[in-house]
């Protein structure tokens, strides 16, 4: 908004020196009136200035414009110096046959300057025409020039607009597949322990319920057996029903105050074996993250818990440069389920996991002391499936290695994936 009033400035400037060393051009009784026609210029900018582009008051405020400048060029033809404003104006306010009318009348008004002004000698028609024909090839290709400068303006605008749509849409589709993972993973995690629950804790739990009946009815029929009315013939001890010494054990078909107990001891157990196994379902839940620590350190805290809770002795071994390796969350659920493993099945007294970190590969290796187990015979649960699952997902290999009897007694699950180095 500045620039065109400092050439309004110029040109003023421009044409007082003019009327002081060419006043046959220029006389000095047309400055008020050149001074007037300026004030009357300025005025009409600064009233165009709040209106938009193409719209019919700034359409207006060009044309009066241009015709109070015509006014000025008579004047004083250094005002051609602010005329020459009129071709982005024109292109700023018109489009199409419009625009060639505007353009043709600021080369029309131009021209008049160019040529020395109406009392130069050399303003002829032939010579105002040829200025005018100048002008108006000097404007086209302007014109020109902006109509290519404004399509590729508007394509690089198009081009930014797709761009960030296509990256809103990339960011969109990123978050659902990062809510759809999230949700997979506690879908699995949730059958898993479903799985869990049912092999152990559920199965206790009916076996609980059915000792319970049954010594339920044990104590009935004591109850009953007490409360019946006894025929005492004569010369029988108080306290012995006929036939039956005082303290004798219950006949055929007769049940114990010491058959009760045994089913009562049998309920301690499995229900004690039910809490183990509802302790180790939550150990699982609360395991270690990955989130703030590197793998050997989740492990180790992870092997520290599981000590505490079996007394058995666990030990971590590293080799390579530790190092993420895009892999680790796997890693670290094929420890926890190879150690929930061995908590419930291997009755060992020591578990050694080693971390291999090589080139190429991230090689997680569990080994317990155990009893073993034949790995070819039919499993009912699903942890060693769900770590093949596991290891299968991630393009990896899982090995599994078990004697069950001597010396050498023990399970291997050894686990290589690849290394996704971050």
């Amino acid at each position: 908004m500045i620039a065109p009033f400092a050439m309004l400035g110029v040109s003023l400037t421009g044409a007082i020196v003019l009327t002081t060393i060419a006043p046959e051009l220029a006389p000095a009784a047309n400055i008020p009136w050149f001074l007037l026609l300026t004030a009357a210029v300025a005025g009409v900018r600064i009233w165009s200035w709040r209106a938009a582009d193409r719209t019919r008051r700034a359409r207006t405020a060009f044309w009066i414009g241009l015709g109070l400048t015509a006014g000025l060029i008579v004047l004083n033809p250094v005002f051609g110096l602010y005329a020459f404003l009129g071709y982005p104006d024109a292109a700023r306010q018109f489009t199409g046959r419009v625009s060639i009318l505007g353009l043709l009348a600021v080369a029309a008004v131009v021209a008049v300057a160019q040529s020395g002004g109406v009392r130069s000698p050399i303003f002829t028609p032939a010579v105002w025409g040829l200025f005018v024909l100048v002008n108006l090839v000097v404007a086209g290709s302007m014109a020109a020039f902006d109509r290519q400068r404004q399509r590729q303006a508007e394509a690089i605008e198009t081009a930014n607009t797709e761009l960030r749509l296509a990256l809103a849409r990339n960011d969109e589709l990123q978050q659902q597949l990062i809510e759809q993972a999230r949700d997979a993973g506690v879908s699995e995690e949730r059958s898993r322990l479903a799985r869990e629950i049912h092999d152990t804790i559920a199965q206790d739990l009916v076996a609980i319920i059915a000792q319970l009946s049954v010594a339920s009815e044990a104590v009935g029929e004591v109850r009953s057996a007490s409360a019946a009315p006894a025929v005492r013939p004569a010369g029988t001890p108080v306290g012995a029903t006929a036939g039956t010494p005082v303290g004798a054990t219950a006949g055929p078909g007769e049940v114990s105050l010491d058959e009760v107990q045994r089913r009562l001891d049998q309920v301690d157990v499995l229900a004690r074996s039910a809490l183990a196994e509802a302790r180790r379902s939550v150990r699982a839940l609360s395991s270690p993250r990955l989130d703030s620590d590197d793998l050997p350190s989740a492990l180790r805290r992870l092997l520290e818990a599981w000590e505490v809770a079996t007394g058995a002795t666990a030990r971590l071994l590293v080799e390579g440069d530790v190092r993420a390796s895009g892999n680790d969350g796997v890693a670290l659920r094929i420890v926890q389920e190879s150690l929930a493993n061995v908590a419930k099945h291997a009755e060992a007294g020591t578990v050694e996991v080693r971390l291999g970190y090589a080139t190429q590969t991230l090689t997680v290796d569990v080994r317990d002391d155990g009893i073993g187990f034949d790995v070819d015979a039919p499993r009912t649960g699903r942890g060693l499936a769900g770590m093949m699952e596991r290891v299968g997902a991630v393009g990896g290999e899982l090995d599994l290695s078990s004697t069950p009897q001597g010396a050498a007694a023990g399970t291997a699950v050894t686990a290589r994936l690849p290394g996704r180095w971050a």
